[in-house]
C-alpha cells in the first residue's frame, strides 16, 4: 500500500517542481533572449552565405580550379574529400561580397561549425588561423570565431573570402557557417555563441570535475554506499562525453578522440540511470544496472556496425532516449509508492534530460529537424544531472545526520533516565543495607532488653512477692515490666501500621485493666499506613496513649476505656485519629495545673511527631483524648 502524502511533504514536491519549472523557464528565456539579441540582425548589416564555392586540393595556396557550386554550410565532406585526396584532408570554401552594399561601419566576418584546423582570406590575403602548426590536433567544430576586417583589405567593388578547413583522414571535415556584416552585430553573435558553446560548458564541466573528485573522496571513505560510486561515474563519464564540446585540441589521436567522444554517451547515460536506480533502491536494482550497460554496450556495437566514424546515427541516439524513458517510468513508479522528494527530483531531471536530448538530436547537421537555441545544450545536461544527484545524496545525508542528532537526543535522554535511576536505586540500596544494619541492632538491643533487663526486672518481682514485701515494691516492678515490654514493641518493625501498634499497647495493658476493675473498650477501623512512623516516632505515639490510660486507671475512677482509631482528614490533608475515651469522672480543664509533667510531656511529643493533641473533658462526663497524626509529613520532626 503507498503511504498517505503527508501535507509537509506535499509542500516540498511542490516548491521543488515549481523551482525546477523556474529553473527551466529562466534558462530557455535567457537563452532565447540572447540569441534573438544575436540574431537581431537587419539585412544591410549582416549577409549570411547559404553557398558557395567549394574545392578539395591540399594545399598551401588557394587553388586556381576545381571550384563547384554548392549549398553552405557543407559540414559532411569527408567522403568526398577521401576519395579525391590521398593524405590529410583539406577543402576550401570560397564567397564573394560586395562592400559598397556593406555598412559603411566596422565590418567582421564570423564564422562557426569548421571542421577542424581553420585559415581564413581576405581578397588572397591570410586573416586568421586557429592553429600553430600544420600538425596540430585543432577542435574548431563547435568553436566561433570573428575576425575583425581591416579597412585597407577591401575593395569598394567586389570580395572574395576564402577559407581552408583541414583535419586528420580519420577525422570529419567541413566547412561551416559564414557570415560578413557589422562587427557590433556579430560580436553580440559571437558573445552569445561563445558563452553557451564554448566558455559556459567548460565552467560547468569542470565545476563538475572538481566536485566528482569530492565524491569520489566521500566514496574512498564509505565504499558500500553504491549511489556515491554511480554519482562518481556520472561525472567522469559526463565530463570524458562533454570535453570535445570546449577542448581546443584533441588530447589524443583525433580519430580515438572522436570515438571515445561519441560512445562514451551510451555509458555515461547508462551511469546516470543507474545512480538513480541504485539511489532509489528499486527491485533488482542490480539487474537493471547490469541490463543498462548491457545496452550500451549493444548500442555501441549496433552503431559500428551501421554506420561511419563521421556521422551521428539517429537510431542509437533515439534508442538511448527510449532506455531514458523506460527507466523513467519506473522512477514515476516508485515515485508513485514512497513519494519521496528525492524520488520526484530524479523523475523531474531525468525527464528534462530527455527533452534536452531529444533538441540537440534534431540540430544535427544531417538530421536538421531545428535549429532551437543555436547550441547544443548537452554539456550542461551531465553538470544538471550530477547536480540533482548530488543534492540528493546531500539531503538524504542530512536527513540521515538529523536522525543521528535525533537519535542522540533521545540516548542522552535515556542515559540521564538510567543515570537517575541507578541513582536512586543506589540510593535504596543503601537504605536496605542502613535498615537491615538498623534492624539487626534493633534485634540485638531487643534481645539484650528481653534477656537481660527483662529477665533480672522478673526475677526481683518473683523475690518481692516470695518475700512478701509492700504492694508498692510489686507495682513498681510490675510497671517497669510492662513499660520495658512497651519498649521493645516500638522497636519491632511495623511499616507504619498504627493498628498494629495499638493492638499491641492494648495486649500489654489490658491485664492491667482487668486488675483495676476497668472494661476495654476496643473500636478500629482501616487506616492508611504511616510511611514516616519509624520506631522513636512508635514510641512517642504509645507514650501518649500509655500516659492516657494511665491517667484513667489513676485518677477517673471510670468503669471501661474504649480505644479507637479511624482515618479522618483535616484542612485538606489525611491522616488518621487515635481516640481515648473513659466514662470516668472528668475533670475540669481550668482546674488542672500546668506544671504537671504528664501532659506536659504528652503535647512535646505530639509535636515532634507533628501531631495534634487534644483533650476534653467535664466534670462528671468522663474524658476523650484525641491524637492526630498527619498520613504525609511536610517536614520531618526529629525524633
Amino acid at each position: 500500500m503507498p503511504k498517505r502524502y503527508s501535507r509537509r511533504r506535499t509542500e516540498e514536491c511542490l516548491i521543488f517542481v515549481r523551482w525546477l519549472f523556474a529553473c527551466i523557464a529562466i534558462f530557455v528565456s535567457c537563452a532565447a533572449v540572447s540569441a534573438n539579441a544575436a540574431a537581431g540582425k537587419h539585412p544591410a548589416d549582416v549577409l549570411e552565405f547559404c553557398s558557395g564555392d567549394i574545392a578539395f586540393a591540399d594545399q598551401s595556396d588557394i587553388p586556381a580550379v576545381g571550384w563547384a557550386r554548392r549549398a553552405t554550410p557543407a559540414l559532411w565532406l569527408s567522403d568526398e574529400a577521401r576519395a579525391k585526396l590521398d593524405g590529410k584532408l583539406t577543402a576550401w570554401g570560397r564567397f564573394h561580397f560586395d562592400r559598397n552594399q556593406m555598412p559603411s561601419e566596422p565590418l567582421a566576418i564570423y564564422t562557426e561549425n569548421n571542421r577542424e584546423r581553420l585559415t581564413v582570406y581576405l581578397n588572397g590575403v591570410e586573416l586568421f588561423r586557429n592553429y600553430r602548426s600544420a600538425t596540430s590536433q585543432t577542435l574548431g567544430w563547435n568553436r566561433p570565431y570573428i575576425i575583425p576586417v581591416p579597412r585597407k583589405l577591401l575593395r569598394d567593388g567586389g570580395n572574395e573570402l576564402v577559407l581552408r578547413v583541414g583535419s586528420d583522414r580519420q577525422f570529419s571535415l567541413g566547412v561551416g557557417t559564414v557570415k560578413v556584416g557589422s562587427q557590433e552585430v556579430l560580436g553580440r553573435l559571437y558573445n552569445y555563441q561563445q558563452f553557451w558553446r564554448v566558455t559556459g560548458s567548460a565552467a560547468a564541466n569542470y565545476a563538475m570535475l572538481f566536485l566528482t573528485f569530492a565524491a569520489f573522496l566521500m566514496w574512498m571513505a564509505r565504499r558500500s554506499e553504491t549511489e556515491i560510486f554511480w554519482l562518481v561515474m556520472t561525472g567522469l563519464l559526463w565530463f570524458v562525453r562533454d570535453f570535445h564540446f570546449f577542448a581546443e585540441e584533441s588530447p589524443l589521436d583525433p580519430y580515438w578522440f572522436q570515438q571515445v567522444s561519441y560512445y562514451s554517451l551510451y555509458f555515461a547515460v547508462a551511469a546516470s540511470l543507474s545512480f538513480c536506480v541504485a539511489f532509489l533502491k528499486l527491485p533488482n536494482h542490480r539487474r537493471i544496472i547490469a541490463l543498462l550497460f548491457t545496452i550500451g554496450v549493444a548500442l555501441c556495437i549496433f552503431r559500428v556496425a551501421i554506420t561511419s566514424t563521421n556521422r551521428t546515427d539517429l537510431a542509437t541516439s533515439l534508442s538511448t532516449l527510449l532506455v531514458s524513458l523506460t527507466v523513467c517510468g519506473l522512477m514515476i513508479r516508485e515515485w508513485f509508492r514512497n513519494r519521496s522528494l528525492e524520488s520526484l527530483a530524479l523523475v523531474a531531471v531525468v525527464l528534462f534530460a530527455t527533452i534536452l536530448g531529444l533538441h540537440d538530436i534534431g540540430r544535427i547537421p544531417n538530421v536538421n529537424w531545428w535549429q532551437g537555441l543555436g547550441f547544443h545544450i548537452q554539456p550542461y545536461t551531465g553538470f544538471l544531472l550530477f547536480s540533482v544527484f548530488l543534492l540528493s545524496v546531500g539531503r538524504k545525508y542530512l536527513r540521515a545526520l538529523a536522525e543521528v542528532e535525533t537519535l542522540n537526543t533521545s540516548l542522552e535522554q535515556r542515559v540521564e533516565t538510567a543515570t537517575h535511576a541507578l541513582a536512586a536505586s543506589e540510593r535504596a540500596r543503601q537504605r536496605i543495607e542502613v535498615e537491615h544494619a538498623v534492624g539487626i541492632e534493633r534485634e540485638r538491643l531487643m534481645r539484650e532488653m528481653h534477656d537481660g533487663i527483662g529477665s533480672n526486672l522478673v526475677t526481683a518481682l518473683a523475690v518481692v512477692r516470695k518475700q512478701g514485701e509492700a504492694p508498692v515494691a510489686e507495682e513498681t516492678l510490675q510497671r517497669a515490666i510492662t513499660d520495658l515490654k512497651l519498649t521493645v514493641d516500638s522497636l519491632a518493625p511495623v511499616e507504619g501500621d498504627v493498628v498494629a501498634l495499638l493492638a499491641n499497647l492494648r495486649h500489654r495493658m489490658e491485664p492491667d485493666m482487668e486488675k483495676a476493675g476497668v472494661k476495654c473498650i476496643w473500636r478500629v477501623e482501616p487506616c492508611p499506613s504511616l510511611d514516616w512512623l519509624d520506631a522513636p516516632n512508635a514510641l512517642h505515639m504509645l507514650r501518649i496513649i500509655q500516659e492516657g490510660v494511665g491517667n484513667v486507671l489513676s485518677h477517673a475512677s471510670a468503669s471501661s476505656i474504649t480505644i479507637a482509631c479511624r482515618p479522618t482528614e483535616r484542612e485538606g490533608r489525611d491522616g488518621v485519629e487515635l481516640i481515648l475515651a473513659d466514662d470516668g469522672r472528668g475533670f475540669v480543664a481550668a482546674n488542672v495545673s500546668g506544671n504537671g509533667r504528664g501532659l506536659s510531656n504528652m503535647h512535646t511529643r505530639a509535636s515532634q511527631l507533628g501531631a495534634e493533641l487534644r483533650i476534653e473533658s467535664d466534670e462528671g462526663a468522663g474524658s476523650k483524648l484525641s491524637l492526630w497524626l498527619p498520613v504525609e509529613m511536610h517536614v520531618r520532626k526529629s525524633a
